[in-house]
Parts: structure tokens; sequence; C-alpha cells
């Protein structure tokens, strides 16, 4: 539910060297696996060596850092670094872990959850991580000066609705009979509410630090979590990470996490200088925050050995896709919609991608419960730019129209936006391209205000309410669902899934939104990621969680590189 955009794409597989303590307990490492060479003692052994530090690209900034606003790849990327949640993933997110919530309870109506937790968690300053870190981060979510986009995914905890509406002064479904123990109250079964816990908004938090330094600030450029690292620095062009000494966390033997003492994240839109760093060494890897190998560097790491044998590819749970604002003329005709399903050849964009992913026909990836196999005719879209120009016939537009297409201003994203310009031309639709800065796009697109878009949505959590209640829903307007679409229909299959507790009732819901969706064609669903990514052979522990983000307080690097 939770939404995670991407620039273009990350793998979602995982890819593990070996598997480290999570919580409680250890998490077996997945057989899709990295080898790595290396000469190092400690590497030949398999045992971690501690410090050292590495240095990553970064296609865009960070726009947001508090946890109760990071919606997007780039700002997730570090927010996960930085606080720690009460529950987590285990590595190729099938099921759920412990955090700090080193246990939990759930009553047999399923509507009352019990999180015991940790006594021994502690924020960077020395405060102590209590139940009242969360009640407090609730409460900020749930406040609408703080301008959470999820408000909506929380109203189901009794009171909540309440305090955003300011009818209470506490939320009375959440509450601490002690320091170490949470009592969260829903007002009905939600099959998946656990899940919504592991994302980031719900982060233990320390309130008296937000008071001091305020919501702006604290979304800007100050925080205070208790996760792994702390931040040392952040500005325009660079974000520095520090070990966190006293984390909580520990591997299998018992060695305190993290390993590195640093981490670095320099912000290049230049994504061929990217793959020209990495191969030089001076990268850790080629992942979430370039968007993979970039698309000119993919043949040379293709055919060239000594870089080949370091890629790792895998399918993405997300879609790319063109996003069209129903209220915006002229996509607020059904004709035209569907005349740009008709326009886009996907075929093209996937080889200009280097045809790393699969057509997508639906908003649901194949590998989400609920993907619809076989498609209504009506809703099979295929590339033809005659039936195009004769819907937009059809619309009153025999001539076409003048729009503009809003995109992020990455290199390979600049090349997609190129192709669909000339796609729509050839159906009469003259093209503008309006490609900024990551942050300066998503303000505007979740603002409502973009009539034609590029974005991509990747899975944040498992379950295809992420993808269908979070995007087409009335409810998450403008934020999640940016083309404004709304059916009323549609609302009751998706609110209904959201309570529904069988799993094959809720998969036919899912499934019914997913064919209405299609006929009313908000997007143009172009592909599913096939993403290729490279880490260094000096790099261990590495592995890519299909809806977390780099595990970094896991990751060691040989001595010579530390």
């Amino acid at each position: 539910m939770p939404k995670r955009y991407v620039l273009a794409t990350a793998v979602a597989a995982l890819v593990a060297v070996s598997s480290v303590a999570a919580g409680c307990g250890t998490s077996a490492a997945s057989s899709n696996q990295v080898s790595a060479s290396s000469s190092s003692s400690a590497a030949a052994a398999g045992k971690p060596s501690e410090g050292g530090s590495i240095t990553l690209d970064a296609i865009q900034q960070v726009k947001d850092l508090d946890p109760a606003r990071a919606d997007d790849t780039q700002s997730m990327e570090v927010v996960e670094q930085l606080y720690d949640q009460l529950v987590t993933f285990n590595q190729d997110a099938t099921k759920v872990e412990p955090m700090l919530a080193k246990s939990w309870d759930i009553s047999k109506d399923g509507k009352t959850y019990t999180f015991h937790l940790r006594d021994d968690a502690k924020f960077w300053n020395g405060d102590a991580v209590t139940a009242q870190s969360f009640i407090d981060e609730l409460q900020r979510v749930m406040t609408k000066s703080v301008g959470c986009p999820y408000v909506s995914y929380f109203d189901i905890i009794q009171g909540a609705q309440a305090y955003y509406d300011g009818k209470a002064s506490s939320i009375s479904g959440v509450r601490a009979p002690d320091k170490d123990t949470l009592v969260i109250t829903l007002t009905r079964p939600e099959p998946f509410f656990l899940k919504l816990l592991g994302m980031p908004f719900i982060s233990a938090v320390d309130a008296s630090y937000i008071k001091q330094v305020g919501n702006d600030a604290f979304d800007a450029n100050k925080a205070m979590g208790s996760g792994p690292f702390e931040l040392a620095s952040m500005n325009q062009s660079q974000v520095v990470l520090k070990k966190n000494p006293n984390y909580w966390r520990t591997d299998s033997a018992g060695n305190r996490l993290p390993y590195l003492d640093q981490v670095t994240l320099n912000v290049s839109e230049n994504s061929q200088a990217d793959a020209m760093r990495f191969e030089a060494g001076n990268t850790a890897w080629l992942g979430w925050n370039t968007n993979g190998i970039p698309t000119s560097a993919y043949p040379t790491f293709k055919s060239n050995p000594k870089y080949s044998q370091l890629m790792v590819q895998a399918p993405e749970p997300g879609v790319q896709y063109l996003g069209m604002n129903v209220k915006i003329a002229p996509f607020n005709n059904q004709k035209v919609r569907q005349a740009l399903e008709y326009a886009i050849n996907k075929k093209q964009i996937l080889d200009i991608e280097g045809g790393r992913g699969t057509i997508a026909n639906q908003p649901l990836p194949p590998s989400v419960d609920g993907n619809v196999k076989d498609l209504p005719s009506d809703v099979q879209y295929t590339y033809n730019p005659a039936k195009a120009k004769a819907l937009l016939k059809e619309a009153g537009f025999p001539n076409g129209f003048k729009t503009t297409l809003y995109s992020s201003n990455d290199s390979d994203q600049l090349r997609i936006d190129t192709a669909v310009q000339s796609m729509l031309a050839n159906v009469g639709i003259k093209v503008k391209i309006s490609a900024t800065t990551w942050g300066t796009f998503l303000t505007k697109n979740e603002s409502g205000k973009t009539g034609l878009f590029w974005l991509a949505w990747m899975e944040a959590y498992p379950d295809a309410s992420d993808f269908l209640y979070a995007l087409f829903d009335s409810k998450q307007q403008p934020v999640d669902n940016s083309t404004l679409y709304s059916n009323p229909q549609v609302d009751g299959w998706l609110n209904q899934s959201q309570v529904e507790m069988n799993d094959a009732t809720r998969t036919k819901l899912f499934q019914q939104a997913t064919v209405q969706i299609m006929k009313d064609a908000p997007w143009v669903p172009v592909y599913y990621p096939m993403e290729d990514f490279a880490v260094q052979s000096w790099v261990h522990n590495f592995y890519i969680n299909p809806v977390m983000m780099d595990p970094l307080e896991n990751v060691w690097v040989d001595p010579a590189h530390a």
C-alpha cells in the first residue's frame, strides 16, 4: 500500500552472499546468490570484516527525510538506514519478522495487536526507544500539518480518524500499558495490517527532538533515529551516513551491526559517469540509486567478462507506466485515453531499455496474486496507430492535440520520453517534454497537476492492494492516485478487498477491479522490469529484498577496500 516511486527500476529479487541476523533470529540466505572472489583471509573464511566505507552514486536528490513523508526510493534508501520499525521482512519478503517488536500477539477477532518491544534500543542521542515512540509517530502521521500522504492507510485504527479531524486529543486505539508494550486496536480485521508496520511510516521517533528542531527541518536535513546509521551530513549533492556505534542488532555470531563505518551517496545525473566510476572500482554497486546498470553501459557490461561476472538479473515486482490525469482535458475523455493505449509501442520502449523486461498489459505484475491471466479481448490493447487515430477522431480530435509529458530528468528516462514523443506524434499528438529533478517532478505530480506523466511503481509490501488500492482508489488522490482516477464500482471492490479475509474472494475482487480499470484506461501499463545491477567482488552480504532498500547494515567489504 505505501508507495515507492522508482525512476526507472531496480532489481527486486533476492541476491545474497550470506545470511545475517534479523531481529531475534537468523535469516537463511536465498539460493539466488552472488559469488564474489576475494584474496582476503576474512572473505575466504566468510568472516565479516568490520570498518571501512563505501561510496554509491544516486541519480537524484533525497526528497524527504521524515519517515512519515518519505515515499520514493531515493528518500527511502536513506530513511531505512536511520529509523527502525516494529517489524521487518525476511530477505525474500515472504515473511514478517521481529524488529523493535521482539514478539506480538493478535486477538482472536483479529482486531487487537499487542507488541512486546526490546528494552535495549536507543536513539542516537541516548534517549530510550519505548512504546510511546511509536505512538508519537502515529500521531504525527495522523496530524494534518505533518503532511503524511498515507493517512487513509491508518484510519482503520480506532480513534485515528477522530484525531486527524481534530475531534480527539489522542488516538483511542493506541496505548502503552508499560514502556515496552504497545497495543493497537483496529475497527475491523485487516488481512495485511502487520505488513504495513514494516514500512518506514510508523517508525520509532524521538518526539522531544522533533519538537526542538521542528517538522520542516526534520524532513529537510535533521534526523534522530535508532537505526544502524546516523545522518552525518546532507546537501543537494551528497548524503553521508556514519555508523551508529550503539546499534542493537547483531549478526548470527554476535557481532554488532553495522560493519561499515561510513556510507557516502553522491548525487549524479550522468548515468554514463556512474558506470565509469563503478568500472574504476570507486563505487560499491550499481543498484537502487542508479536504476541498476545504466542502459548506455549495459552492452559493455554484458560483453566484458570482467563485469559480466558481477552482474545479476532478476524480475522486479513493479510496473513502468504512462499515466493520464482524468481530470485534465483532453485526458478526461475515455476515448483519448484508449487511443494512447494503442499509440504506444511497448516493444520499442523495451528495446530502448536493452530488452530488460516484459510487456505489461495491466497494473499488477504476473507474480502478484490478483493478476488477470486472461484479460477480456476489449482491454487487450496492442500497438495499433490506425486504431489510435480512429479513437482520437471519435473523441473529437481528428487532428490530434498538444500536451506536455512530465517526468524526471535522468538520462535513461529522457530516452523513453523522446520515444513516447515520437510515437504520439505518429498519431497527431504533439508532445512537449518537461523533465525536471526527481523532487520537483514528484511534488508537481503529487499535487494532481500533470496531465501526462511517466512513472513507475514498485511493490512496497507483498500484496495486490499495494498496487490497486494505492494507485486507483479515490481516497488515494492525488499523491498515489495521481491520475485522479475515480470509479465508484472500483472503489467498492477495492474497499471490500481491504477487509476480506478469504484469499480467493480477495483475488476475485482485485481481478474485477483490474478489468474495469483497464476499460477506463487511466494508465498505459508499458512493461514489467527485468533489471540488471552489478556488485563489486569486494562487497559482501549484499542482497536485494523485493520490498526494501539496500541492507547497508549487513554489508561488509574486504579489508583492502576498507
